[in-house]
């Protein structure tokens, strides 16, 4: 049974963001030399740093063979975490430099295929008007009611077709803005009558 950690004696006065990305980097590589290559380091830096984070946690992070490394379900854990860490940290420093100077930067979009030819480049092409010293990156993303990579900070904002519904009960945490009320229409040929009906349906 893993032993309680202590945060305070262990693992607060211990554990740096370099060795986090140490770490990540040597499961990243495959190997500790390859990462001290990366990294610019020898390969007892790195070995050292990986000792000193299995010790203060107490676990093997790491499963050494000679075809390299692989994260044990430790090591797993705590990449995982690192990664949030570091992306956490990264949202900061774009925060800090658009506080200091909101028209320089990066925005991250996501967009529907249906909207990428049509609305998407007139978003792009208005936003850049408004701040040009701002650099627009944009990915196509599938229809999905969980608005994938939103709340994990991949992308500053998602332009979909949500029906109302599912914004109801979905996205009490995020800030929606509707764009357009789009109507559906259905349309008749001809008939020997006189024209058919045309009936507009508003999306529910």
């Amino acid at each position: 049974m893993l032993r309680k950690i202590d945060w305070e004696s262990q693992i607060g006065r211990r554990l740096r963001l370099r060795d986090l990305h140490v770490f990540s980097t040597v499961v990243q590589r495959g190997s500790m030399a390859k990462a001290a290559q990366h990294l610019g380091v020898s390969q007892p830096s790195v070995s050292e740093v990986i000792a000193n984070l299995e010790h203060a946690l107490g676990v093997r992070l790491l499963d050494r063979s000679a075809q390299g490394v692989e994260p044990t379900i430790y090591g797993d854990a705590l990449l995982k975490r690192s990664v949030a860490v570091f992306d956490e940290l990264k949202q900061s420093i774009r925060d800090i430099e658009f506080l200091s100077d909101a028209t320089v930067g990066e925005v991250r979009i996501a967009c529907m295929e249906s909207l990428w030819f049509t609305l998407l480049p007139e978003v792009i092409l208005r936003f850049s008007e408004l701040y040009p010293r701002v650099v627009v990156h944009a990915d196509l993303t599938a229809h999905s009611k969980e608005f994938p990579g939103l709340r994990e900070r991949k992308y500053d904002c998602l332009l979909v077709r949500v029906p109302a519904l599912v914004l109801d009960e979905t996205a009490d945490d995020l800030n929606v803005e509707f764009l357009s009320d789009e109507t559906q229409v259905i349309a008749a040929g001809l008939t020997r009558n006189g024209p058919a009906a045309a009936k507009s349906i508003s999306p529910s």
